[in-house]
């Protein structure tokens, strides 16, 4: 996705948390988000960042790795665990592959290294924004399309879409099923 600026860059996300101990860094950050038509809230620290996620849900974070007392690693963990559905980029110095990978582990949704230009730091929030939307709410949707059907015991099933064709036993009976192709 091409970052256009006719395009309102919020049309996902309005409300952006900015977790980052360092006020320069921070208040440049945050002057360039709200240009761009953003609400922006700050934190320092993993328990401010936890207080603002929890008051006043964010439709997106942007963290550094580095803060005082929690750090980024642990509060993506915690941040994942209470809402996976609100997309979370690291904004970090740290340039290492291992850094990357464990932030992907624990559900971060982007990664980019300080420092970055604004246009491309714009155009990553509107493409995660965008791409954890369609992940949790299409997703969702589909998930609402079960599979229903019966054994010939008479116990009635309702599972994912996922299993079309695949056999399951039924616990009743104990007799192999098919799971119909059809939704």
């Amino acid at each position: 996705m091409i970052f256009d600026p006719n395009i309102s860059a919020n049309a996902v996300a309005h409300h952006i948390l900015v977790v980052d101990d360092d006020p320069a860094s921070a208040d440049s950050l945050k002057a360039l988000l709200e240009t761009n038509g953003f609400r922006v809230q700050l934190a320092k620290d993993g328990g401010q960042a936890h207080s603002a996620f929890r008051m006043r849900r964010p439709d997106f974070v942007i963290t550094d790795l580095i803060l005082p007392g929690e750090n980024g690693y642990e509060l993506i963990d915690r941040m994942k665990r209470s809402d996976e559905t609100v997309p979370v980029l690291v904004l970090t110095a740290i340039a290492l592959d291992e850094s990357k990978a464990l932030t992907e582990r624990l559900g971060a949704d982007g990664y980019i290294t300080k420092p970055v230009a604004a246009n491309v730091l714009l155009e990553e929030i509107q493409t995660i924004a965008q791409r954890v939307w369609e992940r949790t709410h299409l997703d969702q949707q589909k998930e609402e399309k079960r599979i229903r059907f019966n054994c010939r015991c008479g116990k009635k099933f309702k599972v994912s879409h996922v299993h079309r064709g695949r056999t399951l036993t039924c616990p009743d009976c104990g007799e192999p099923l098919i799971v119909p192709r059809y939704e």
